[in-house]
């Protein structure tokens, strides 16, 4: 199910958190904004589905934002917030388009939820309107500018809702080949995805993509159990094809200006797939890991076999940690992966400020990094794991519930031993002295 993007400020931060968590919790993407003029610098009437915003946030006030939304997106919702003395405020803003007004203190945001979606599937049935030139160019510098620092989805969604105001459409799907057929992977005019993909093999299907994308031009067809003309767009890139398709059409026939739009925006929509092909690419290939900056596990056993295989050369020692977070898992589960993808950072920052330079560390499984420390042993080990348990435990990342505190089971193992003959064996030895600190407790430290 295509989730409804909410663009949110308040002016109280607890509230916001509170509130951006509870309706993330109900199935809504929400980006919040610290002030109205944070949001308007944020909003893009492609990337957001509905406004949300207190009247009394600072900058520019809930009045000022919805003035100047409208301004620039006229369909895009619009959803008030006030408290109890400003609701004659909150009226007003109805009376120059506001969609609704809640007020505060909000105990119950099911209410909202309903006018969430209310709103969107009103914004879904608003035809788009036909598009200036200077529109249009505005449109593809949005686009160039999304397919930068934007996901996938967000690019395609943008190609999509550009092509229908170029189209004159209600209705539009973005849909991608594979080898079993086609997928939908974004929709507009729909209540949900799901509702697109029931859409497209009950009354569009591959069959009609397939003739879109061996024509090599767009095509316009009249399709059984479906109301009036369908127009597909064919999408090439190197590894990946799709269709841009939209109805319903009044004719069969579009002007040579609006066909020129279109396939402009379709190309880009096939270079925006292949931008994204090449950055998971980079990121498979990249030696770093993309949550926490540090070396990904292949890369650290890598770089960790040629300093063991230099310490073996050399005579010189070197020690292994292994740092496993507490209750990771627990954290994710009660405040969500987002929070939990925080305390990762946090956690890997504090290493790197902690050992030097030399040293390496690497994420060496879902909450656990691995260290190597460079000609280092016995009371220098012992030091440092005992600043790394001090600098985790100092962390305090901030929940819905308030600040709550991190700490790490270490094992902590030094070379030369006797039986350790590979940065495998030194790696085995600190995990199974991490294992038997964690099975003391949290925030312990063993030593091998």
């Amino acid at each position: 199910m295509s989730k409804i993007r909410v663009l949110f400020a308040d002016e109280d931060p607890a509230f916001r958190v509170y509130a951006r968590y509870t309706l993330e919790q109900m199935g809504f993407t929400v980006t919040a904004a610290n002030d109205g003029a944070d949001l308007i610098a944020r909003f893009l009437p492609e990337s957001y589905d509905v406004v949300l915003v207190s009247l009394n946030v600072p900058f520019l006030d809930g009045v000022q934002v919805l003035r100047a939304i409208k301004q620039r997106s006229a369909a895009t919702p619009v959803i008030l917030l006030c408290d109890g003395e400003c609701t004659h405020l909150a009226e007003q803003g109805k009376q120059e388009g506001a969609f609704a007004y809640f007020v505060k203190p909000l105990h119950d945001f099911s209410a909202l939820g309903r006018a969430l979606e209310q709103a969107h599937a009103q914004r879904r049935t608003t035809v788009p309107a036909l598009p200036t030139q200077d529109t249009f160019i505005q449109t593809l510098h949005a686009l160039v500018e999304s397919t930068r620092t934007r996901p996938l989805d967000e690019v395609l969604q943008l190609c999509l809702i550009s092509a229908a105001q170029c189209a004159q459409t209600s209705q539009g799907m973005t849909v991608l080949a594979h080898a079993n057929g086609f997928q939908v992977y974004s929709a507009f005019g729909f209540i949900d995805l799901d509702a697109a993909r029931q859409e497209w093999v009950n009354n569009l299907g591959d069959a009609f993509g397939m003739r879109v994308l061996s024509a090599f031009t767009p095509l316009i067809e009249s399709l059984p159990g479906v109301a009036g003309y369908v127009l597909g767009i064919p999408m090439y890139g190197s590894e990946t094809s799709g269709v841009l398709v939209l109805y319903p059409l009044a004719s069969a026939a579009l002007d040579t200006t609006r066909q020129a739009q279109l396939e402009v925006l379709a190309a880009h929509g096939a270079l925006a797939l292949e931008f994204a092909r090449l950055r998971e690419e980079n990121l498979r290939l990249a030696p770093t890991d993309p949550v926490t900056g540090v070396l990904k596990r292949e890369a650290f056993l890598e770089m960790a076999d040629r300093e063991f295989r230099r310490s073996w050369r050399y005579n010189q020692p070197i020690t292994a940690i292994i740092v496993d977070i507490d209750d990771l898992s627990t954290i994710n589960l009660r405040y969500g992966y987002s929070l939990g993808n925080q305390v990762l950072q946090m956690t890997a920052q504090a290493c790197v400020n902690i050992i030097r330079s030399i040293d390496l560390i690497g994420r060496y499984s879902g909450d656990a990094f691995a260290i190597l420390l460079v000609m280092t042993e016995g009371e220098g080990a012992r030091t440092v794991a005992e600043r790394l348990r001090v600098g985790i435990n100092a962390l305090r990342p901030i929940s819905i519930e308030g600040t709550i505190q991190i700490t790490a089971s270490l094992g902590v193992c030094s070379y030369p031993r006797s039986g350790c003959t590979s940065i495998f064996d030194l790696l085995t030895l600190a995990q199974e002295a991490q294992y038997a600190a964690h099975c003391r407790g949290a925030n312990e430290i063993v030593y091998c």
